[in-house]
């Protein structure tokens, strides 16, 4: 047994011997200790092998995933063709939204000028009232003071009489 592993692998020798003479057996029992190398050894060249090939991972990169056009035609015809749609989409776009802030003016231009002629045909209604008001006053003076050839009535003679 070790200090360092209790369960390490270890060889035991026992020796018996017997002394005729005393008529005495004597057993001798020897231990030793091995460590297991092999498994040290293997470890190893494990860790060896998985660092080389690491290295050669980052060493031997694919040039063709750094330059696609240096790849396969179609690879890069197909990329055109993506590309070349996705213009066109955004082309779309653009254009819908330019068509919506456009219908959105017309529609905020055909509001106000609603109002516009709400307006107008208020003002309009106003100075109408006015004038009709301002001929109701003067029917009713004339009402009142007999008739618009009448004279007024305010105690002073006619113009042509005095």
């Amino acid at each position: 047994m070790t200090n360092i592993d209790p369960e390490a692998p270890r060889t035991t020798e026992v020796r018996t011997t017997y002394d005729p003479v005393t008529a005495a057996t004597t057993q001798v029992s020897r231990t030793q200790v091995r460590s297991n190398a092999a498994a040290w050894w293997i470890a190893g060249i494990v860790a060896v092998v998985a660092i080389i090939a690491v290295a050669f991972m980052v060493m031997n990169r694919n040039p063709a995933a750094t330059n696609p056009a240096a790849t396969d035609p179609a690879i890069a015809a197909a990329a055109a063709d993506q590309s070349r749609a996705q213009g066109i989409a955004e082309g779309a776009q653009a254009a819908q939204a330019q068509d919506a802030a456009n219908a959105q003016a017309a529609a905020q231009a055909q509001t106000t000028a609603v109002q516009t002629s709400q307006l107008q045909a208020q003002t309009q209604a106003d100075r109408a009232a006015a004038e009709r008001a301002r001929a109701e006053a003067a029917a009713n003076a004339n009402a009142r003071n007999g008739g618009p050839n009448t004279p007024p009535t305010d105690g002073a003679p006619p113009p042509d009489q005095q």
